[in-house]
């Protein structure tokens, strides 16, 4: 190998109204040569894609209701994509709304027992019927960044996650089955959970949101040049940085979650995912499963023992086929770009090798996935980042 070896807690101008704001909660034998088994193609199928290729709400309906799984892109996503009050003028929190003071925030509700609907439809997609009653969230942003809501609710109950710069449906910024997110500037922007309606009626009832905020790191996304030499590439080794398709991979354990290990595909994944959230500071609805069993004893297996691996860095990993002689040292930093944009993350290497086929020139899971606003073999770039004191996360490349 040619190549050198190698948020901010936001305190919200808003009164806090008199509801319930209870914390998030938290939230191998050497070589798996495909985490995900054909490329990805069985996590991708077990867990379904991850819904956030353009801001597009690729989940179904629960409980048989018929809404339709496509939702608008991330059009008007952008810092100055308009809407929002100025931040430092702050009024106390409105009747009927509900308003954060930490990131993340959780709060469980039930939209069977609130008031009638006001809003019934969105911007976002109008197509879909949101005439069931809803809550809403006002959130305060004193600087920049990457909001984001999960929302999940249980059987028979079917409700949406919207982001809107103002108190109308005609104000929506994003919308999801069970997420949205958006760059936003500073200022006041509203997180509405409205329930789905359909000819057999409105599907409310009890659920739990999460919304979250990051600044990402700003900087230069300088790569390392040189190659890669990859299993049975056959002396073919890859340019780096390289650009191509990018696999959505599944997760893996971590030194935080001992034995008993993973003993099926979902076994112990809600505690992962609580976990995850909690270290990386990322909120979104996680539904990747565990790496299929290749080269390990367990479910969730990497290269060697899950006490290698940090929480943090499973939540931005990255994989290639490297050979085992040219595979980076564990938590070496790589960057993950999407091209022609400043939109990037500082991902950790090392951990996991695959995927399998060399059409594929990497992967990294979910998390990376839904920062990007990207899915399953997306064209990205990918190269060891020339300053390895990076944070692992989302970056503004300023290069």
């Amino acid at each position: 190998m040619d190549l050198t070896r190698v948020a901010t807690v936001l305190v919200l101008g808003v009164m806090a109204c008199a509801c319930s704001t209870e914390p998030a909660a938290p939230s191998a034998k050497d070589v798996s040569v495909d985490s995900v088994g054909a490329d990805g193609a069985e996590a991708a199928l077990d867990a379904g894609a991850n819904p956030a290729d353009a801001g597009l709400d690729a989940g179904g309906a629960d409980a048989g209701t018929s809404e339709d799984a496509a939702s608008v892109a991330d059009g008007g996503m952008s810092a100055d994509s308009g809407g929002g009050n100025d931040a430092t003028s702050q009024p106390t929190c409105p009747m009927g709304q509900i308003c954060v003071s930490t990131f993340p925030f959780t709060h469980k509700g039930d939209t069977s027992k609130l008031p009638p609907s006001a809003i019934d439809t969105y911007s976002c997609k109008p197509s879909a019927n949101e005439s069931g009653s809803e809550q809403v969230y006002r959130v305060t942003l004193t600087e920049p960044g990457f909001l984001s809501v999960a929302v999940t609710d249980g059987a028979g109950v079917d409700v949406d996650a919207h982001i809107l710069s103002a108190v109308d449906g005609k104000a929506c910024i994003s919308r999801g089955h069970h997420d949205a997110n958006a760059d936003l500037k500073a200022g006041t922007w509203y997180v509405v959970v409205d329930t789905f309606t359909d000819s057999k009626g409105s599907f409310s009832g009890a659920y739990s949101v999460d919304i979250g905020f990051m600044v990402p790191t700003k900087g230069p996304c300088g790569m390392k040049t040189g190659t890669m030499s990859r299993v049975k590439d056959g002396g073919n080794t890859l340019k780096m940085p390289a650009t191509g398709p990018i696999v959505l991979e599944a997760h893996l354990v971590t030194a935080e979650e001992p034995p008993p290990y993973p003993a099926t595909k979902t076994d112990k994944l809600k505690a992962h995912y609580a976990l995850s959230q909690t270290k990386t500071g990322l909120v979104m609805y996680r539904k990747q499963n565990w790496a299929p069993l290749e080269g390990g004893s367990f479910y969730g297996a990497g290269i060697g023992s899950p006490k290698f691996l940090p929480v943090i860095d499973e939540g931005w990993y990255v994989n290639m086929y490297w050979t085992k002689a040219d595979r980076p040292p564990r938590g070496t930093r790589m960057i993950v770009r999407l091209p022609g944009t400043s939109r990037a993350v500082v991902v950790s290497a090392g951990h996991e090798t695959g995927p399998g086929n060399l059409k594929h020139i990497g992967g990294t899971p979910e998390e990376t996935h839904f920062y990007l606003r990207t899915g399953h073999l997306s064209t990205m770039k990918l190269g060891i980042a020339t300053d390895q004191t990076l944070p692992f996360g989302p970056r503004t490349c300023t290069d």
